[in-house]
């Protein structure tokens, strides 16, 4: 009687130990199809690099007047842009004060090398939310002129719409948390209004920022030096960051070498030819 009565839990435990261990599947988390929230699926931020903008879309300053797109490209210098809305409670201020901290670190000052842009995409707020906030950065930034290189605007949702879906910059509203959600990111522009580059995230350096300005003035911007750091740095999408062109070091690299060989072959020559003229031989 005891034997059978082992015997039957033996069984079961032989019988049922593999079922279990075949149904479960430790990466079952894994090979299930994962899909976006429905909200998330509808943000984003695309390439829309070499498109042209409309600059004539209207826009109001931190002043409650009308300008234009175009009146912040009328200097030749590139643009940073952001989208943003100014009463964001986390992501925007995340956003702005990381674009803050690269161009404070940036030796270059907005008015001068460049301009800054950010829109709000926020049909509500009007210059009551961006006056103050432009004069809170303004006086974080603490550079002579910045005043004139350092916007904030608003506008109605007809142009909010109009440039963010240009920029295919893609955003929706969250009825429950009461706020945007959206994706973090900078643009940078040509002169023309072309964009020339595109950062995500909230972290900006500035030897990108110098790089990326650089390229969208086509080298009529900074030092020799600068251009010659763009010459060795290309842009990688990949990383979201200018990284050394291998291609360019290679090049650099045989140009020494050929420079080098061709000074040892002139100064061999000159004494060869010297020594011949001694009647050395």
């Amino acid at each position: 009687m005891l034997f059978s009565k082992y015997a039957f839990y033996l069984f079961t435990f032989v019988w049922v130990l593999p079922t279990v261990l075949w149904g479960y599947d430790p990466h079952s988390n894994l090979t299930k199809e994962n899909k976006l929230p429905k909200e998330l699926s509808q943000i984003g931020i695309s390439d829309v690099t070499g498109k042209q903008i409309d600059l004539h879309i209207p826009f109001k300053n931190e002043e409650g007047k009308e300008v234009f797109l175009s009146d912040y490209f009328k200097k030749g210098k590139p643009v940073l842009f952001s989208p943003v809305y100014f009463k964001c409670p986390t992501l925007c201020n995340h956003h702005m004060n990381g674009v803050m901290k690269g161009l404070k670190n940036l030796d270059w000052t907005a008015g001068k090398e460049f301009q800054y842009v950010a829109v709000s995409i926020d049909p509500r707020e009007t210059e009551e939310i961006s006056a103050p906030k432009k004069r809170a950065y303004v006086q974080e930034y603490d550079r002579p002129g910045v005043e004139t290189g350092f916007h904030l605007l608003t506008g109605s949702s007809e142009s909010i719409a109009a440039l963010t879906k240009q920029l295919d910059f893609r955003y929706t509203w969250d009825e429950t948390a009461k706020q945007f959600i959206h994706a973090s990111g900078v643009y940078v522009f040509t002169p023309e209004g072309k964009v020339s580059r595109i950062f995500q995230g909230i972290q900006l350096s500035e030897r990108d920022l110098k790089l990326a300005f650089l390229e969208a003035a086509d080298g009529k911007i900074g030092s020799f030096a600068d251009k010659f750091a763009l010459f060795c740095f290309q842009f990688d999408p990949y990383k979201n960051k200018y990284t050394i062109y291998a291609y360019r070091i290679m090049q650099m690299g045989g140009g020494v070498t050929l420079l080098i060989l061709g000074s040892f072959l002139f100064i061999n020559w000159r004494k060869t030819k010297n020594n011949h003229r001694q009647g050395v031989m």
